[in-house]
Order: structure tokens, then C-alpha cells, then sequence
């Protein structure tokens, strides 16, 4: 599994699996680890991906704020 290539919904939807086995199972330290370093990844990986699409979002809100004043004129 390559994270960096995980959709936002599939990131997501792994990561709530992860910290459900992480709650529910008993895991040694060791895996207790490892599990939270993936966790963590994808953790990052959703949140690069949200402040992606605000990005966007914003490119577009200001595209059509542009577009607005240039028709007022």
C-alpha cells in the first residue's frame, strides 16, 4: 500500500481501521508503533490533501472574484 497514491476517502477509511484495531486489539509496543507510524501517515497524507483541494477552492473563488469585478466595469 502505497499511501501517497490513497484517495482521501480511502486514507480516511484506513485510518479509522488502524486506530480501531489500534483501541480494540492487544498489541505489543512494537506493533503499537508501527501501527501509530502508519497511522501517522496517513493521518498527514488526509491533511495534505485537504489543504490541496483548499487551495484549489480558493484559485477558483478568486478566479470568479475576477470575473465578477471585470463585469461590473
Amino acid at each position: 500500500m502505497k499511501i501517497e497514491e490513497l484517495s482521501y476517502e480511502d486514507a480516511q477509511k484506513k485510518l479509522k481501521e488502524l486506530l480501531e484495531e489500534m483501541e480494540n486489539e492487544e498489541l505489543t509496543l512494537k506493533k503499537s508503533i508501527e501501527k501509530f507510524k502508519i497511522a501517522n501517515e496517513l493521518y498527514e497524507h488526509c491533511n495534505y490533501l485537504l489543504n490541496k483541494a483548499e487551495g484549489e477552492i480558493k484559485i477558483i473563488l478568486d478566479d470568479n472574484k475576477e470575473e465578477d469585478f471585470s463585469l461590473e466595469v
